[in-house]
């Protein structure tokens, strides 16, 4: 039984990280109408961010999260600014949305190039405050990572719902994705919105970033962008444009995977847990591809 607990709190930890990464793309659809894959970008150049500012330039663990959300932010804006909106005038709905994928997929490949020429492919240590620490209630071994993760993972969703459901720029972000050019012409500014929904995206992704590049996680290296896109099959379970859906496809993909990894039959394959996601997603994509939890919004778009 103990070592069940501990697999569900691993769990629930991986899910929240799925979750994490997965917000950060459904905002930046949300606000953009398009859907790209820079948040792979955010979760690498976040944690590096945050390696130079807290074990290279000394500056506070906590300080250095935030400036570094700050900076991936500002990043995302100018890409936004100079790059998106540039092709949103320039091209057709459909062309426009596979233009901007296009041009994501190169700032990953730049990203990656980037974090390999200025701070190497080895894998480094972020310094992080609780580092291999364990909590023992009970008898149940618990990762001090896993707590954080779960507090973190907490913490941002209540700061998402408050923006969503009781601010003017949620309600204008909701509005934008349920009909873009009807809230435009009520006067909802897409222009003023982007600000508020790449900080928002920055910092689920970031934050999601930093605790995967944990020393528990493993460390930091150049390939945690591709680590994060194992969030995806959680953003397709829970439905592309639904909040509330990537939560629970994370959480419930994250419980699954780490079930799996614990008492999956050795038959099934060593790395049986690892492709468990996207198997699902497949399964998920042939069934309901609108996504399990799929809000009313998403139907009628």
């Amino acid at each position: 039984m103990d070592t069940f607990v501990q697999i569900l709190i691993s769990g629930i930890a991986l899910g929240f990280l799925y979750a994490l990464v997965s917000l950060s793309f459904v905002v930046l659809l949300k606000a953009t109408g398009h859907f790209n894959l820079l948040p792979g970008s955010f979760v690498l150049l976040g944690a590096y961010s945050l390696y130079q500012l807290h074990q290279n330039m000394g500056l506070n663990f906590w300080l250095a999260l935030l400036l570094a959300i700050v900076i991936v932010a500002a990043l995302g804006l100018v890409i936004h600014t100079l790059i998106f909106q540039r092709i949103d005038r320039t091209a057709d709905q459909h062309a426009a949305g596979l233009a901007i994928l296009l041009v994501t997929i190169g700032v990953l490949s730049l990203s990656q190039a980037t974090a390999v020429s200025s701070w190497g492919a080895e894998v480094l240590l972020l310094g992080d405050p609780w580092g291999l620490s364990t909590f023992r209630p009970g008898g149940i071994s618990v990762s001090a990572r896993d707590v954080w993760v779960i507090g973190l993972g907490l913490l941002v969703l209540a700061i998402f719902w408050v923006v969503m459901q009781h601010t003017r720029i949620g309600i204008g972000m909701r509005a934008l994705a349920s009909d873009h050019q009807a809230a435009f012409v009520q006067g909802i500014s897409p222009r003023r919105v982007a600000p508020y929904a790449w900080l928002m995206s920055s910092g689920a992704a970031v934050t999601a970033g930093v605790l995967m590049a944990t020393e528990a996680g493993g460390g930091l290296r150049p390939t945690l962008d591709v680590v994060a896109f194992t969030a995806l099959p959680a953003l397709i379970l829970g439905g592309i444009r639904s909040l509330p859906g990537c939560v629970a496809g994370g959480l419930l993909l994250g419980i699954v995977q780490q079930l799996a990894a614990g008492y999956a039959p050795a038959s099934f394959g060593q790395h049986f847990a690892t492709v468990l996601p996207w198997i699902i997603m497949i399964v998920v994509l042939l069934v309901r591809p609108s996504g399990l939890f799929a809000t009313r919004e998403f139907r009628r778009a």
